[in-house]
């Protein structure tokens, strides 16, 4: 994995897997021990495609995600959602970091079949970084604990739902201390955070190709007024501004982090020419794209 990835593409579980000693069940389930202890830092800044969840279990760093930077020490939990942005620095040379990550398959079929977890996973796309009681982070290393003991063993014909059934366990541990430190969680999910969390999903995946609130509500089956209004009341900014901080957000991490041209990245993310999408860049950014890549070289 190069530091610079092509046109910001996103890395699998597999090619994590072949860079860091992992235990995996098929690709859709890997757990990392003490994954981010590397010693080279080549392979960020990546994007994986997976869901997440670390605990730092030793020393200090920080990690930018979508690039806001955090500070991360001992029982601070990280949750990196499909497709966020992730680079680490300045972490200490006895940094240790466990890990699961989930694929994919397992985010979109798995996951929102539990009602009550979506508001967990919507509050931490906006808050990815928590720092936990020493008890706290107790409870969450027994299920990496768990998950690493399992995926030891020789494989049964259960294997897979009990490790999902734990990692689902371990989603609602999450949520019961996110209810215990956080007043702004609901246990239960509501139809406007279920609409916000798959807008957010969609946006996510299609942000490249289409910039218009309409084309979010068709895909919802709901107005694109309907769908204005219940973004802006869960989130506090408008369904536009979520699709622009994505557009803008990609801009500035190829503009960081490849050598492709503007021209190049004008057509990735589907802008009419160059100018256009400088225009559009300046904007948002007060600065020009070409501006924005020798302030960040």
């Amino acid at each position: 994995m190069n530091s610079q990835n092509n046109k910001g593409d996103v890395v699998s579980l597999e090619q994590i897997a072949k860079h860091i000693n992992t235990e995996n069940l098929n690709m859709d389930i890997v757990v990392f021990d003490h994954a981010m202890a590397v010693d080279d830092k080549k392979v960020f800044p990546l994007r994986v495609d997976a869901l997440v969840i670390a605990l730092c279990t030793e020393g200090s760093g920080k990690i930018g995600i979508d690039l806001r930077e955090y500070e991360i020490r001992k029982n601070t939990m990280i949750v990196i959602q499909p497709k966020n942005y992730v680079y680490l620095s300045d972490y200490s040379d006895d940094f240790r970091c466990s890990a699961v990550a989930c694929s994919n398959r397992v985010v979109e079929d798995v996951l929102p079949k539990l009602t009550d977890v979506l508001p967990l996973l919507l509050h931490h796309r906006t808050e990815p970084v928590t720092d936990l009681h020493e008890d706290e982070a107790k409870g969450i290393s027994h299920f990496y604990t768990f998950l690493r003991k399992k995926l030891h063993e020789p494989p049964t014909p259960f294997l897979r739902q009990k490790v999902i059934c734990m990692l689902q366990a371990a989603l609602y541990e999450m949520m019961d201390i996110n209810l215990r430190n956080a007043s702004d969680i609901e246990p239960q999910r509501s139809r406007k955070e279920e609409i916000m969390a798959k807008f957010l999903l969609a946006v996510s995946e299609n942000f490249r190709q289409e910039r218009q609130v309409a084309y979010y509500a068709q895909k919802l089956c709901i107005t694109p007024k309907h769908l204005s209004s219940v973004v802006k009341e869960i989130s506090g900014r408008t369904a536009g501004d979520w699709i622009e901080n994505y557009v803008i957000m990609e801009a500035k991490v190829l503009l960081k982090t490849t050598d492709m041209t503007i021209q190049e990245i004008a057509l990735y993310l589907n802008f009419a020419n160059q100018s256009f999408f400088g225009k559009y860049f300046k904007h948002h950014t007060k600065d020009s794209p070409t501006t924005y890549r020798k302030k960040h070289s």
